[in-house]
């Protein structure tokens, strides 16, 4: 490998204060062992200067040359890193984010077979809210993963920034990314099982981006023979955990269950909102035993409350069950938008190029600014959030893909190209809905929140027509 090797010097007294609450942790006693062989044998790693760390100029594998570290997390170092491919490829952005893991995750070999296997699940997951694993290899000693590029902060970071909670609005834009991310994810049977701030990263436009899925668990389905699920090892046999978000089934060793990550995701909705940790930080089986309680927070609506709430339960039984249905509850309505059968409304999203309303007069009231005098930073968010609905629409996340709209239009409202897509997806899930004969009540209710967003919303001939579709068709 041709790497330096720099060594990190730390006191033992101060290695002794570090909190391993919001760390990735390896679960070795089922009940009660919170802290493994493994953490203490990386701690005196860490005491000794033992533990190696990339610096800028090191190259990896002969082809990833690294420029800076992005951020560290209980699995290891992410780092920005130059792609030599790329650049000889003359890609206009060669930059990658390189994960190299902890020697707490090299140190057996059954882990490394084990998130070799399940790297090979992330890669499946192609989702604008989840960071895309390009591989998983390893140099010498060194095992590392690479994906793409991460633009922004650690939201672990953020949450620490805003100890009172951050803007309400801005919240509510992170946890709808949150639960599509989690939500596609388990709806492929596929659960994280290390969900938590640090394993997102938050974009300029408050788009978060989920990380280290190459940990996650694989949900038990009937007649799954993929060869994944024949392998000998897998992530859930390490017993992989974070103290502070794990669910209480995970500590008794219990199979995956989507559930699990909702309970990491309520604590994170809540630390968002309340810039602290419901319990305190303290892990599931002993906040149960102490009999804690989530103080509720002040200022959000009763099905906000009834959505976190509902996520913190420790009992799987009593917790909401997907990230789905937990999106559900906290935006208070049916999502019509995943209700509808994905598979008949695949062809709407790849069926042509979107349609752009220039016939009617309505459509000609120009922004208040024209697209050319926004700032660049505003307009390359309003194409980050297209770009991120074209992939939604992509791989059938209507949800996601809408959401994006919403806030490219928050940004420009009234600009055309935004509101031809927004209405082109309308369009299609309608069309699909009424040919279907489905429930059409909550995709009714999804287009009337839609059109009350601004007066030209609300009084366009196309969405008023939608909405008679709707109200009227058989």
């Amino acid at each position: 490998m041709g790497t330096q090797v720099t060594k990190q010097t730390e006191k033992a007294e101060s290695v002794r204060q570090l909190d391993d609450s919001d760390k990735t942790l390896l679960r070795v006693d089922a009940e009660t062992t919170i802290r493994s062989q493994a953490v203490e044998a990386t701690h005196a790693a860490e005491a000794t200067g033992s533990t190696t760390e990339l610096v800028p100029g090191d190259v990896v594998k002969d082809r990833f040359e690294i420029v800076s570290i992005l951020g560290r997390g209980g699995m290891g170092v992410v780092y920005r890193a130059i792609d030599r491919r790329k650049v000889e490829a003359q890609d206009r952005d060669p930059h990658v984010a390189l994960k190299a893991l902890s020697a707490t995750w090299q140190q057996d070999d059954r882990m490394v077979i084990a998130l070799q296997r399940e790297a090979r699940k992330a890669q499946t997951l192609a989702h604008p809210n989840i960071a895309t694993v390009f591989d998983f290899d390893r140099d010498g000693d060194l095992v590392y993963i690479t994906m793409e590029q991460l633009a922004g902060q650690p939201l672990d970071e953020v949450i620490r920034q805003h100890p009172q909670g951050m803007p309400r609005q801005q919240v509510k834009s992170i946890i709808r990314g949150l639960c599509l991310g989690l939500a596609y994810a388990h709806n492929k049977g596929i659960v994280h099982s290390d969900f938590k701030p640090g394993n997102v990263f938050l974009n300029e436009g408050f788009n978060p981006k989920i990380l280290d899925f190459g940990i996650a668990r694989a949900t038990p389905m009937a007649g799954d023979a993929s060869a994944s699920s024949q392998t000998q090892f897998d992530a859930g046999d390490l017993g992989a955990l974070t103290p502070s978000y794990a669910a209480l089934e995970m500590f008794q060793g219990a199979p995956p269950h989507p559930a699990d990550d909702v309970y990491a995701l309520a604590i994170t909705a809540y630390q968002l909102l309340g810039g602290r940790h419901p319990f305190n930080s303290q892990p599931a089986p002993q906040a149960r035993a102490s009999g804690m309680k989530p103080e509720p927070l002040r200022g959000l609506k009763r099905r906000e409350w009834q959505a976190i709430r509902g996520g913190l339960e420790f009992d799987r039984k009593n917790r909401i069950g997907h990230a789905q249905e937990f999106l559900r509850v906290f935006e208070g309505r049916k999502s019509a938008l995943l209700a509808i059968s994905a598979a008949a409304l695949l062809a709407v999203a790849l069926g042509g190029y979107y349609a752009y309303v220039q016939v009617e007069e309505h459509d000609r009231i120009a922004p208040d600014t024209a697209f050319t005098a926004l700032p660049q930073n505003t307009r390359s968010l309003i194409n980050q959030h297209l770009a991120d609905a074209s992939v939604s629409r992509k791989f059938g996340d209507y949800a996601g893909a809408l959401a994006s709209y919403q806030q490219a239009y928050a940004l420009h409202p009234r600009n055309p190209d935004v509101t031809g897509r927004l209405i082109d997806l309308l369009t299609g899930l309608v069309n699909s809905a009424v040919s279907q004969g489905a429930d059409r009540s909550a995709l009714l209710a999804n287009l009337e929140d839609i059109m009350v967003t601004d007066g030209f919303l609300g009084t366009h001939p196309r969405l008023k027509d939608l909405r008679q579709k709707l109200e009227t068709t058989p």
